[in-house]
């Protein structure tokens, strides 16, 4: 029976970690700034801020072709009338709802603590403060038409 010869491996395995450390070195970085990255992907798309980013842009639509816009419910909501149509939206228990003359509602924001509206001058200002702490505001200029 032949017998095979090993080749001569003194020295390998220091040299084969060697550029394991330098590959080490070299993706470390990367893998850092991939999760520094995933952290704020992570808050940019929680729930909460997108529905209320939702809830902004619907509001600001109704403002835009709206004819007159008043407080209603101390604060608790506002009435907009638009091209002869009257909407009411307002906070009610946990949530934001919008009626269509005071009929039936669409729920807009959920998961609500708070939620006040305040008209000055031409500024509306909304702020709402949801069950987890998160507060959120927004503001609007209200121009007639």
């Amino acid at each position: 029976m032949h017998r095979i010869k090993k080749p001569d491996e003194k020295g390998f395995a220091f040299l084969n970690s060697l550029f394991e450390l330098m590959l080490l070195m070299i993706l470390l970085p990367l893998i850092v700034l991939f999760f520094s990255f995933m952290l704020t992907f992570a808050k940019e798309t929680n729930p909460k801020l997108l529905e209320w980013q939702l809830f902004s842009v619907d509001l600001q639509a109704y403002l835009a072709g709206s004819d007159s816009v008043q407080i209603i419910n101390n604060g608790g909501g506002i009435r907009i009338l638009q091209q002869s149509v009257e909407y009411d939206i307002e906070s009610f228990e946990y949530y934001v709802r919008k009626q269509k003359f005071r009929q039936g509602h669409e729920i807009m924001l959920t998961n609500l603590k708070k939620c006040r509206f305040e008209l000055v001058g031409t500024k509306l200002s909304v702020r709402a403060e949801f069950t987890n702490g998160i507060v959120e505001e927004a503001e609007y200029v209200v121009t007639p038409p």
